[in-house]
């Protein structure tokens, strides 16, 4: 086999690799919904029984079949909850960011509005973060006391209706519950909001009878159905816990493991889990929002995350909850209080260190899912939102974020591009190589290596900005991927949310033919990718090219091979790229030009077969370069070969004997070229 047909195969083969790259980046990488989503209504009685004799907390008993409750919508639901005359018996709640209410039909919190977050970009309907539990997809938070070996009409249940001393819950005007049960004992909840998406609920238990009254505090999280989540392995979406495990001195989080968390809604309908901690917090986490418990630190608890089919009739439920483990004494005429606080609503992370410094729930921080990588994504976080407050708008702040970025790595940058150069400015002597060592490729990159060595050149200096850009890639695609700041965040022009792709696309001219390819994989690409394509080759044809052919022709196809895998990352991460090679062409232009590769003759010299300019011999002497003669060495193999007759090119003893003529002669024909 020739070296041009092994050449042909080479590429045939890393053609169809880069494909497979794409194919396979764009599985792993795109939104998708969990192949273990399903519809719970469809599966049979003996999947069921199976689920439920799964896992430590599943039960044995036989399944008890229970026909199938029409769901409401959210409005009839939430009017389900009133009293026999149809009086409404919902405290509602009123501040600046959040909305909704408290059923006091056994004082669940079932209803909750973010008011300033919406489901798109065109803000038709806002979040609706809790539902009532006759509606679809179900979400609402709960709590209540146990006593040992009785607990049914002793301490609230969930028919129990309570008494309230306001209708409204706002922000400084906190709202009481109360209850007493049959044997003088009197429960009262507390409930207070903060100006963000905090709710404390402190319980009150006293004790007017004439024993000793014994309970434990609980609290739960009910999830109907499994959620639609994004599918990204990067992503934790699941639930969370932090937890301090019995005879361990650090809080750990469980839940944010990438590549086998326990905590996956798939893994939990599987086996329930259960923590021992001390102090902590349980949660159901979303890309976004989440709802979260988090119990008085000092107390010692286990968590418990399980699945329950056909809850109630409805939906089948994810539960988190938490039992605390001593028993809590109350003393006749005595009195005890806990406090329990629920967050619900968006990650936003300012809200939640403030949240963990205040109140010491621990790493509550961590909700947020900022991986492996945290040292660098939660920097780059806290730098966006610094620039941010002085520009308002997060494009602009990436942009300023890239040239701060860039000037950080100027010397190792300023470095390579120099390396580069002066590699660029050898193209000529390693033209002569390439021509000499044809037929012997292991000469050829010996004597290759000993003229980087003796030039101080090291040839895998290209590959040290792209090295540069990677972490700052994966910090800026994880904060834009996680960061509920940059969710429906605008740019400039189209780009309306910088976490979302870019929305136009190639196919319908972008957006001038009413017909869109979403979801066809290869085809969606919008302006802005095509735009950092560009960009990346003409950064490409400002470098020197790689030695081998074959190398060179992969180079080349590179552009367009992330143009496409790229295509479906979100528009932030794109502009961040595309303005990155911007400034690094700039920076490399400006440093070649210093060093006087961008002369007529050197780009004479780049180009096959030119013809050398008159008088510009000497210029290049003097600027320190190779010399008119190897300009002129290594032009002539292509002139002859060009103007031989055919067959003459055949004749290695005349090609041999012209690259072998003496350099004095040549150098001569040059001097007297720059003399005129």
């Amino acid at each position: 086999m020739g070296p041009e047909r092994t050449d042909s195969h080479n590429l045939i083969m890393a053609i169809l690799f880069s494909i497979a790259i794409i194919f396979g980046f764009q599985i792993i990488f795109a939104p998708q919904e969990k192949l273990g989503q399903r519809d719970s209504g469809q599966q049979s009685d003996v999947q069921q029984q199976g689920q439920d004799s799964a896992g430590p907390s599943r039960s044995k008993a036989p399944v008890r079949i229970v026909e199938d409750k029409p769901v409401l919508p959210r409005e009839q639901a939430l009017a389900a909850c009133s009293g026999s005359d149809g009086q409404s018996l919902r405290i509602a709640i009123r501040t600046d960011v959040v909305t909704g209410s408290i059923c006091r039909i056994g004082a669940v919190f079932d209803d909750l509005t973010l008011e300033r977050h919406w489901e798109t970009i065109k803000k038709q309907e806002r979040i609706h973060l809790l539902r009532p539990g006759r509606t679809k997809g179900a979400y609402y938070v709960g709590m209540t006391w146990e006593v040992p070996g009785r607990s049914e009409g002793i301490v609230p249940g969930p028919d129990t209706v309570w008494q309230a001393d306001r209708n409204t819950l706002e922000v400084g005007k906190p709202v009481t519950l109360s209850w007493t049960n049959g044997e003088g004992v009197e429960f009262r909840r507390i409930y207070s909001i903060d100006r963000k998406y905090l709710v404390t609920v402190e319980r009150r238990v006293a004790n007017r009878s004439a024993r000793p009254f014994v309970l434990r505090p609980t609290g739960f999280i009910h999830r109907h159905g499994e959620p639609k989540t994004f599918g990204f392995f990067i992503l934790s979406e699941s639930g969370h816990a932090t937890i301090k495990e019995p005879g361990e001195e650090n809080y750990i989080t469980v839940g944010q493991e990438i590549f086998d968390s326990p905590l996956d809604y798939s893994d939990i309908r599987d086996e329930s889990q259960t923590y021992r901690t001390t102090g902590g917090w349980t949660a159901f986490s979303d890309q976004y929002w989440a709802v979260a418990l988090a119990p008085e630190q000092s107390g010692k608890y286990a968590f418990t995350f399980d699945h329950r089919d056909k809850f109630e009739g409805y939906e089948d439920v994810f539960r988190t909850y938490f039992k605390t483990e001593n028993d809590l004494r109350i003393a006749p005429g005595g009195e005890i209080a806990r406090t329990l606080r629920i967050l619900a609503g968006p990650k936003e992370t300012a809200a939640l260190k403030s949240y963990e410094e205040e109140f010491g729930i621990p790493r509550f921080n961590w909700l947020v899912d900022w991986g492996w990588f945290f040292f660098l994504t939660q920097p780059f976080y806290w730098l966006l939102q610094i620039i941010f407050g002085y520009v308002g708008n997060f494009g602009v702040a990436i942009l300023v974020v890239t040239i701060l970025v860039k000037i950080v790595f100027f010397p190792l940058a300023n470095r390579s591009y120099r390396s580069m150069s002066r590699m660029k400015k050898l193209q000529p002597e390693m033209m002569k190589l390439r021509e000499r060592y044809a037929d012997d490729k292991q000469a050829m990159n010996r004597e290759l290596m000993a003229l980087y060595k003796e030039k101080k050149i090291n040839p895998a200096s290209g590959c040290l900005p792209i090295l540069l850009q990677i972490p700052v890639f994966f910090a800026l695609y994880k904060t834009l991927f996680i960061a509920v700041d940059m969710r429906h965040a605008p740019f400039f022009w189209w780009i309306q949310d910088l976490s979302a792709p870019d929305p136009t696309t190639i196919v319908n001219l972008f957006g001038i033919l009413p017909w869109g390819p979403s979801g066809i994989p290869y085809v969606d690409i919008g302006i802005w990718p095509i735009i950092m394509g560009l960009t990346m080759f003409l950064q490409q044809k400002i470098n020197p090219p790689p030695a081998d052919p074959m190398q060179q022709k992969i180079f080349m196809a590179l552009p367009f091979v992330f143009t496409v895998m790229l295509a479906i990352f979100p528009a932030g991460l794109i502009i961040y790229w595309a303005w990155n090679n911007t400034l690094s062409i700039g920076q490399q232009w400006v440093i070649m030009k210093r060093m006087g590769v961008w002369e007529k003759k050197e780009a004479a010299r780049n180009v096959r077969d030119l013809v050398p300019v008159e008088g510009e011999a000497g210029a290049a002497g003097d600027s320190g370069d190779a010399g008119d003669d190897e300009a002129a060495e290594a032009r002539k193999p292509a002139r002859r070969k060009a103007s031989a007759p055919a067959g003459a090119g055949a004749n290695p003893g005349r090609s041999k004997q012209s690259r072998n003529k003496p350099p004095a002669e040549k150098s001569g024909k040059g001097r007297s070229k720059g003399g005129r």
